[in-house]
């Protein structure tokens, strides 16, 4: 009886007992990049103009708005023309291919060329505020006719 009593002890503790699963936390460069490479495309441009706030999306033809930047794990990047182009016969597949840069504290990249919007942003330095398997969002800055305006920008992963 006492063997009995000590084995459903024993299977009690052994099967009772749930196991502390730790969640590995992914690196920056990881949520970007995956093992290789991963696609993102803007889904979200919000810039604040005095007190009105602009959504520098909502207004763009899919021949802009479908562009997808690729980000590669060895800090190279491209700018790809999505399923639409402005002018099939004179837009390029490749818009740009250059360097990024990635800061862990603040969580930030850096982007050598980015064209956007008909505007070239040249080292654009992105704070990124949020990030995780699918989405990152940031600020940045845009100038404008002069002025200089903070930019809240949300990429959205690319299946």
């Amino acid at each position: 009886m006492k063997k009995l009593l000590v084995l459903v002890f024993g299977l009690v503790l052994v099967f009772g007992c749930k196991k502390n699963e730790v969640a590995v936390e992914k690196t920056t460069l990881e949520y970007l990049t995956g093992n290789t490479s991963k696609k993102w495309k803007v889904t979200e441009g919000m810039v604040k103009l005095g007190e009105q706030s602009v959504n520098l999306i909502s207004n763009q033809p899919p021949c802009i708005t479908d562009n997808i930047l690729v980000l590669n794990n060895n800090k190279t990047y491209e700018l790809n023309e999505g399923a639409s182009k402005c002018d099939p016969t004179k837009d390029p597949d490749l818009i740009i291919k250059a360097n990024w840069t990635l800061v862990e504290e603040p969580k930030a990249i850096t982007i050598d060329k980015f064209i956007f919007l008909n505007y070239t942003l040249q080292n654009s330095k992105f704070l990124i505020s949020s990030i995780n398997e699918n989405q990152f969002i940031g600020q940045t800055e845009v100038s404008l006719n002069g002025k200089t305006y903070q930019a809240n920008i949300t990429f959205s992963v690319v299946n």
